[in-house]
């Protein structure tokens, strides 16, 4: 990483493959602005929609859509993967969804011997892989609700396709929620009131991916926790998310407007803490690091884990940095990098973390996670 003097650079890399691209321009130009000059130089790498990466300057990270990044790609700086040891110290990757949450651009980081943000390879893989993540919770006693998984190949052989609709009918009852298995940002996700509307949900999670679930309708407080920290890790405080329909969509999430937030959620402040202590075990228990968040609801007395996610979304009206400003941090210190001190001492950080602050933290538990790895990151 050069020697003391240097300042560490930090790529930050976004756009991508996936279905969040547009949400992950978004983060990556936000989070790109928030790293701290006076620590690190950064650098933005835009990951086009053929995989190559791009050195893009300023004029292109400001851009608002992907079509109007790549329309302009000639005036950026293509980066073959071999070479990016060479120009960054350690990436931040605000890569959302498939090849940047699900293990994917984690393995090449592995190969090409660079720290980066976030979770290892295979808690990625795990938390991108609904059935295989509620599966694992189970297990350890956490609450997640009830599901039916299939595949594309059986729904299109009719007797199976009989068989599957009877047994969600009986096991789950109306309504449903069908989301395919492998995406993230409410893509693909239908509710279901009847077998018409379970048919033509069926049909839109398939356009995604191969393998869906149906999933028991839970009616409760919705919640999102993020998680920050390596060893001893610390729940944020929690934050509730209100919107209009039935259950919470892509356009709720992202349109203006749509959707309010609520940190703390309006629950009693046992529940808060019994979000918070389970979102911790959720976060432990799957080997997440650095940070992450955990998406349930609150349904009487009960917490329902529906979703545990490596990454998250990183805007300005984020409720990610809401909750950091709301919070009183409780985890282990890290090295530092480049020879200064680390910004996480360890013990107590208190409330009223800055956007600014949170991003120097991840970069720092990241380099932390990393110098103490053997072989490819846990």
């Amino acid at each position: 990483m050069g020697d003391s003097n240097e300042k560490i650079k930090v790529g930050v890399i976004f756009g991508g493959l996936s279905a969040e691209k547009e949400i992950s321009l978004a983060t990556g130009r936000y989070v790109y602005s928030l790293v701290d000059r006076s620590q690190f130089d950064a650098i933005p790498l835009y990951m086009a929609s053929d995989a190559r990466v791009y050195r893009i300057p300023d004029k292109l990270v400001i851009q608002n859509k992907t079509e109007d990044v790549e329309s302009r790609l000639g005036e950026a700086e293509e980066i073959k993967y071999e070479k990016l040891n060479e120009i960054v110290d350690v990436m931040f990757i605000a890569l959302l969804g498939k090849y940047g949450e699900d293990g994917a651009i984690q393995g090449l980081l592995e190969l090409l011997k660079i720290p980066y943000t976030g979770s290892g390879i295979l808690p990625s893989a795990v938390c991108m892989h609904k059935r295989v993540t509620k599966q694992i919770l189970s297990r350890i006693g956490v609450t997640v609700p009830k599901d039916v998984c299939f595949y594309s190949n059986d729904w299109e052989d009719e007797k199976k396709n009989n068989e599957i609709v009877k047994n969600i009918e009986s096991n789950l009852n109306y309504p449903v929620v069908v989301k395919p298995t492998r995406e993230g940002s409410s893509v693909g996700v239908s509710f279901a009131k009847d077998r018409n509307s379970l048919e033509k949900a069926v049909e839109e999670a398939f356009k995604w991916d191969k393998e869906i679930l149906a999933e028991e309708f839970v009616d409760g407080v919705e919640f999102m926790c993020v998680v920050l920290g390596n060893k001893n890790p610390s729940a944020m405080t929690p934050t509730e998310v209100e919107f209009e329909g039935e259950i919470h969509t892509y356009e709720s999430k992202y349109m203006p407007g749509k959707a309010q937030y609520h940190t703390p959620p309006r629950v009693s402040d046992e529940m808060v803490e019994k979000v918070k202590e389970t979102a911790v075990r959720v976060y432990e228990t799957l080997g997440i690091k650095g940070y992450g968040r955990v998406d349930g609801f609150v349904v009487d007395n009960e917490v329902y884990v529906s979703e545990p996610h490596t990454g998250t979304i990183m805007v300005p009206s984020s409720y990610v940095f809401q909750q950091a400003s709301r919070s009183e941090l409780k985890f282990g210190g890290t090295k530092g990098i480049g020879g200064k001190s680390s910004a996480i001492k360890g013990g107590k950080v208190k409330a009223g973390i800055s956007p600014r602050g949170l991003i120097t933290m991840i970069i720092n538990l990241a380099v932390d996670e990393h110098s103490k790895k053997k072989g490819t990151l846990q």
